[in-house]
């Protein structure tokens, strides 16, 4: 009696546990010893694509010949081997699955509990995507790459072996921008991200850095330096030739051309910034160079850097401590008699001495530090006028001041000369700005209204170096300029051979045309004095009467 019931409470178990197994969510698969299937529940044959009446009894390597060797075949065969529980999560590509995997071995073989992760993997996947990928070129971003290059530089530094950066900036791109629209810009952005990842190998990072910036990461470029440059070189021209086909955007053809700076790494100790701004650098310079084109980070240029940088922190200091000072160039009549001055700027550097503006005036424009520098200019030449005008001796000499293109263009320029002049008192009538014909060309009808409005106030205007830009009639008639500036270069040219003093001539036959007086730059001997006058140039400056001075060395002049 005992014995029959065993059997039955027996059967009563196994179902009991079948209709368990096929109650939880987890997909469930057990295995004997010789690693056949024993069991599968319903969730499990539905993940794995096979029937339990199927694959019951058969080996788990022949129903899934893929998994031979893999990170599921080891996993079990550890479990088995150590008699301890395995967890993991991995792909199985022939499914396209994605299991998180806990098996537990028995006296009975294995039991395998798993479960689908594939919804939760491609949810991380995207979170991942939009972290560290750029979103319209499916490139890595700018996060990814710092990330990359931390870890080469790290390996360079440990291992000695050089890598290399190359930023790259397309030239011009603005202009599709603007002429076609943001739409076709970023097309093009696109082309250009594939263009860069087809010119390279497989083991090279291709990033867009931001906008229409990229950067190539280059490791394992060899086991020397001057290997990794020839490396370098060659991918970066290999790049520039990527470009000489077209672009066809919308039905258009439309050429684009990179600049790029190339920067060398290997056991120098540098951060991710300073390579970068190697490279940057490197591309600044080949874009300086005429674009469409490579340059290489050397020494010489990091002492450039150094300097530059130098120079810059030293200026906006300057600024704050009061170091500029102004210097007096005399404008005479060509009969002698002296007409004004012109304002020039000079840096009394605390270490250096007086440092001449062709040092420091481009650093300002580039900086922006030229918008305080020159409305201080502007106030201290009014500052001077006005006190002139309480002298009989000086009240009729005129002061020109240098504007530039920042200034001039900035909204409320006219505002600030008008509040400069009521401020100090000056008289606007004895005020001449001086302009350069590069200012003139940028938005000319905006120009001719700021000029007039400064023109029915009294202030007078004065084209400096003319004919050495971008000389147009078309402008010169339109705007309300009261003199031209023969540049000094002319003068100089006008004794030797060339067209110097035929371009001389030309300038005094226009002003004359145009009802302007016209001033030479630059006299330095009585021959270009006597030359210029009988060419009917009316006034001149130069060394010939003096040097830039002090205003306590001014009196002595008048």
């Amino acid at each position: 009696m005992q014995g029959s019931h065993q059997p039955q409470t027996e059967a009563l178990h196994v179902i009991s546990l079948t209709a368990t197994l096929e109650s939880i969510s987890d997909a469930v698969m057990m295995l004997g010893h010789d690693w056949e299937i024993l069991y599968l529940n319903g969730n499990a044959a539905r993940l794995l694509q096979v029937t339990l009446d199927d694959v019951v009894g058969t080996n788990l390597w022949e129903v899934f010949p893929e998994a031979v060797g893999g990170p599921y075949y080891r996993c079990y065969h550890q479990a088995v081997d150590t008699g301890s529980p395995v967890s993991f999560e991995e792909h199985y590509a022939p499914l396209d699955l994605w299991t998180e995997v806990r098996a537990y071995p028995s006296e009975q073989g294995l039991t395998v509990y798993f479960r689908d992760i594939s919804e939760r993997r491609a949810i991380e996947a995207e979170i991942h995507s939009m972290a560290y990928y750029d979103k319209l070129t499916g490139l890595p971003n700018r996060q990814l790459l710092l990330n990359r290059l931390e870890d080469a530089l790290g390996i360079a530094h440990g291992s000695g072996l050089p890598g290399a950066v190359l930023f790259i900036d397309l030239d011009n791109f603005k202009s599709i921008n603007d002429t076609r629209g943001h739409a076709k810009g970023d097309l093009l952005l696109q082309m250009v991200a594939d263009r860069l990842n087809n010119a390279v190998r497989s083991c090279d990072t291709v990033a867009r850095f931001g906008g229409d910036e990229f950067v190539v990461l280059l490791e394992d470029l060899g086991l020397i330096e001057e290997a990794a440059v020839q490396a370098a070189q060659e991918c970066a021209a290999k790049l520039l030739r990527a470009f000489d086909a077209p672009f066809q955007i919308a039905g258009m053809d439309h050429y684009s051309t990179p600049s790029i700076g190339v920067a060398i790494f290997n056991r120098e100790p540098l951060s991710v910034d300073e390579v970068l701004r190697r490279a940057d650098l490197a591309m600044y310079q080949a874009k300086a160079a005429g674009r469409n084109g490579m340059s290489l980070f050397d020494a010489a240029m990091h002492a450039r850097v150094s300097a530059r940088a130098t120079l810059e922190a030293d200026l906006r200091l300057a600024l704050n401590r009061g170091e500029f000072v102004l210097y007096y160039q005399p404008q005479l009549h060509v009969d002698g008699r002296v007409m004004g001055v012109e304002a020039l700027v000079r840096w009394n550097h605390p270490l250096r001495g007086l440092v001449s503006p062709m040092e420091f005036i481009a650093v300002a424009e580039e900086t922006n530090m030229i918008l305080p520098l020159g409305a201080w200019v502007m106030e201290e030449a009014c500052r001077l006028l006005a006190r002139w005008a309480s002298d009989p001796r000086t009240e009729m000499l005129e002061m020109a001041v240098n504007v530039s293109t920042a200034q001039f263009h900035r909204p409320d320029f006219v505002e600030q000369v008008l509040e400069a002049l009521a401020r100090t008192g000056a008289r606007p009538d004895r005020l001449r700005l001086e302009l350069t014909e590069s200012l003139l060309l940028t938005d000319v009808e905006g120009t001719a209204k700021k000029m007039q409005r400064l023109r029915e106030a009294g202030v007078s205007f004065s084209l400096d170096d003319f004919g050495t830009g971008y000389s147009s009639l078309s402008y010169l008639h339109r705007l309300p300029l009261d003199q031209l500036k023969i540049d000094r270069s002319f003068i100089r040219e006008a004794f030797m051979e060339g067209h110097g003093a035929a371009i001389v001539r030309i300038i005094v036959a226009l002003g004359k045309a145009l009802k302007m007086s016209v001033l030479a730059e630059g006299v330095e001997t009585a021959e270009q004095l006597s030359f210029i006058r009988s060419e009917g140039c009316g006034y001149y400056q130069g060394y010939l009467f003096s040097k830039p001075v002090p205003e306590a060395e001014l009196a002595s002049l008048f």
